[in-house]
């Protein structure tokens, strides 16, 4: 970890974006782009549900310094789930921005394992598919097949456009390779997967608008409320446990854990995540954990401490 030094007289805060952009053989990154709890460029870059795009260390670190539940740092609202990396984000920056974005990951590399002893979890660096077709297809609403219209970001990283989500949020991911529970997740627009779409494929992106606009379909989407379901008061809540899931956090009613899993950060799911199975589909969890689908599940005591 880096200290970042102070100079005797304060420069402003634009101007220092611009130098560090220029050190690191980049041109600056938009603000678009960047964390909503730091301001420096996203970094392995994640959703939540209000659409807020924070960097995966800046927001772990927000609800580790939390006595409760973290607050947005843009809407005030509490933080819910800790979401999965947003691929299509992240691809898009790490080629658009490849200078900062080596020094950023020096940077929350180093907090993570440093300060908290876990691992940055482990993605591609691009889509499986080279080029801009591997990024369109990424940046496609899971529910519908096309070009993602006003992008919302499910806590698995999957997207959807507003106008797909229900009436009452997702129960479970309509991706069926991920098929975590969701817990009636109803994700607001994500600004900055919707510049990515403008700035890469903006007619492409318009020529959807227009076509959602002819059908008739209100674009901006009736239940796109950025809300989930209220956990009921009575049941009991694992504070320090999160999902490997769905990322809720704390796990609520009943949780689950790898009984095999030797990582520090362990592996443990919610009741609905693991009534769908989801730990016989993965071989991680959200922080790099080394794990088997056919390691012995088992579920946690009420009475046990974390």
């Amino acid at each position: 970890w880096l200290k970042p030094l102070r100079p005797k007289q304060a420069w402003p805060l634009g101007r220092l974006r611009v130098l560090l952009a220029m050190a690191q053989g980049g041109r600056e990154v938009p603000p678009a782009f960047r964390c909503a709890s730091t301001g420096l460029p996203l970094y392995m870059p994640v959703v939540t549900t209000q659409g807020v795009a924070y960097s995966y260390a800046a927001l772990f670190e927000m609800f580790m310094e939390s006595g409760g539940l973290p607050i947005c740092k843009e809407t005030k609202e509490r933080i819910t789930f800790f979401p999965a990396v947003c691929l299509p984000l992240h691809h898009y920056l790490l080629e658009e921005f490849a200078g900062p974005m080596k020094g950023r990951a020096k940077q929350d590399d180093a907090t993570l394992s440093q300060k908290y002893g876990f691992q940055m979890p482990n993605v591609p660096d691009a889509p499986d598919q080279p080029g801009d077709l591997g990024l369109l297809e990424e940046l496609e609403c899971v529910v519908s097949g096309e070009i993602a219209y006003e992008p919302c970001v499910l806590s698995s990283g999957s997207i959807v456009s507003a106008s797909c989500v229900p009436e009452g949020g997702f129960r479970r991911d309509p991706n069926r390779l991920v098929a975590c529970a969701l817990h009636g997740q109803a994700p607001k627009k994500s600004r900055a997967v919707e510049a990515v779409l403008q700035a890469r494929f903006s007619q492409e992106y318009n020529d959807r608008g227009m076509e959602l606009a002819r059908k008739g379909i209100e674009a901006s989407g009736k239940y796109a409320s950025g809300e989930c379901v209220k956990f009921p008061a009575e049941w009991h809540s694992f504070w320090g446990l999160g999902c490997d899931g769905c990322g809720v956090w704390p796990i609520r009613g009943s949780a689950w854990q790898d009984a095999e899993c030797k990582d520090a950060a362990g592996f443990h799911l919610c009741g609905p995540c693991y009534d769908l199975g989801f730990h016989k589909r993965v071989l991680s969890g959200r922080f790099n954990q080394s794990r088997l689908p056919k390691n012995r599940m088992e579920r946690v005591a009420e009475t046990e401490c974390f």
